[in-house]
């Protein structure tokens, strides 16, 4: 009777190794790659005391359609985001956020660096289904708002 269950018990551990050795190889998911221009702080003309934070371009890619979306986040916040249809790239422009988006310049040294404004963080992210996203940060330091209100020049 014992040699009966240790036979059984061997055949089993035998039988699941057989069985669990067989599994398909699953591919790894792809990774974003990214590439960004550095973005930059201007002050708008249109609205006192309002920035704009801008980019030149931003672009995500994989090798496949695994491409999801990209984000990009001031302070935390999402502030733009651009999604594909079983893409595998996106390229997004600065003249696609308009003139940009739209900050608080801030008063002079408040962010703790002479003769400028607010500082933000700009988060720039990539995402592909099943994997993690591609992140990059950067700190961008907006001019402080002078309070001064500039006119257009008109000329006969």
């Amino acid at each position: 009777m014992r040699v009966m269950r240790t036979f059984l018990l061997v055949m089993i551990i035998l039988g699941l190794t057989q069985a669990l050795a067989y599994e398909p190889v699953h591919t790894a998911p792809q990774a974003v790659t990214m590439i960004v221009s550095n973005p930059y702080c201007v002050q708008d003309v249109e609205t006192a005391g309002s920035c704009l934070i801008n980019l030149r371009y931003f672009s995500a890619s994989t090798s496949d359609s695994s491409f999801s979306h990209i984000e990009i986040a001031i302070n935390g916040k999402v502030r733009a985001n651009m999604s594909g249809f079983f893409e595998n790239s996106a390229y997004l422009t600065g003249p696609m956020l308009g003139n940009g988006l739209k900050v608080a310049c801030g008063g002079k040294n408040i962010s703790g660096i002479p003769d400028m404004g607010r500082q933000y963080v700009v988060t720039l992210s990539g995402f592909a289904t099943g994997s993690s996203p591609v992140v990059d940060s950067a700190n961008v330091t907006c001019p402080y708002y002078q309070r001064k209100t500039y006119l257009p020049v008109l000329m006969k």
